[in-house]
């Protein structure tokens, strides 16, 4: 339950306090129960600190989160000149309308920004090493310059900071994970759906395609994008279609032929589930 941390993009963190220590003698973590969640990452030496009845060696490069609400402690067993830097931080709870950030599977792209690609979280390990320390020891001392400064801006800035310093650490540890086969079936079934030229869609030519039974194949994709297959092919066909808008002189009778769409009045259907308007409506707004 406690192994990962959950961190939602869509929203920055309000930060509490952070700052940098070294120890000159033997050093033993408070004991106590706090409000906020805390990063902490080890510069020099190592670090020992105990959460809710497991024990946690930091060591030179590594960092480690500690959960808000958890009783956390530590032994006398931190040497003399061990160096850790510490973030405080308020985190958001995941709710079901959250959908955890793939980074193996690339989606496609339309136009706009679809508010769905908001509703992300990454999974962070609770504990890993640093890949790149001195970038890492570089950012939080920009970063400790920025809370002691009068900075007008400095919560907003450390807020947004701190997202893009978690989302760092993600990035740099992804070269340690392995894409899934469901990761790379899902990805298989994406660039099929985007290599077609029209609307239509079978089943038995994707399973033939995959030589894969059509039920696992809509179960896995489900699974990992929360989308159907058929709802995701509809997307990707409105995306051609406003490429199409945009680039060209047709009209909507023309983008639908071309599209493989039965008739224009079922594409503007399918268009306003997608986009919340008809396609006339929205070439008005284009120009």
């Amino acid at each position: 339950m406690f192994d990962n941390v959950l961190l939602p993009l869509d929203n920055i963190f309000k930060i509490q306090d952070l700052g940098f220590h070294i120890t000159k003698k033997l050093y033993m973590h408070p004991d106590r129960k706090l409000d906020w969640d805390v990063f902490l990452y080890v510069a020099e030496g190592q670090m020992e600190v105990w959460e809710e009845g497991t024990e946690y060696i930091i060591k030179k490069g590594q960092f480690l989160f500690l959960k808000s609400g958890l009783h956390h402690w530590g032994e006398s067993k931190t040497s003399a000149g061990t160096s850790w830097y510490w973030i405080h931080f308020f985190s958001l709870p995941i709710t079901e309308s959250y959908q955890e950030l793939n980074p193996y599977i690339t989606f496609h792209q339309s136009l706009s920004i679809l508010n769905e690609e908001y509703s992300k979280y990454i999974k962070l390990p609770k504990q890993g090493n640093i890949p790149n320390p001195k970038l890492m020891e570089n950012k939080l001392e920009w970063m400790i310059d920025l809370f002691k400064s009068s900075d007008s801006f400095r919560a907003f800035a450390l807020s947004s900071q701190t997202m893009e310093l978690f989302i760092h650490v993600f990035r740099e540890l992804l070269g340690g994970c392995v894409q899934t086969k469901s990761d790379h079936t899902v990805q298989r079934i994406i660039e099929y759906l985007e290599s077609r030229e029209a609307y239509s869609l079978n089943s038995k030519e994707l399973e033939s395609h995959l030589n894969m039974n059509y039920s696992y194949l809509c179960k896995v994709f489900k699974d990992k994008s929360r989308s159907t297959i058929h709802m995701y092919n509809t997307r990707i066909f409105v995306g051609k279609a406003i490429s199409m808008m945009r680039n060209s002189n047709m009209n909507v009778s023309e983008i639908s032929d071309l599209l493989g769409f039965k008739d224009p009045f079922y594409f503007s259907r399918v268009f306003k589930k997608i986009i919340g308007c008809a396609p006339s409506e929205y070439l008005s707004r284009i120009y």
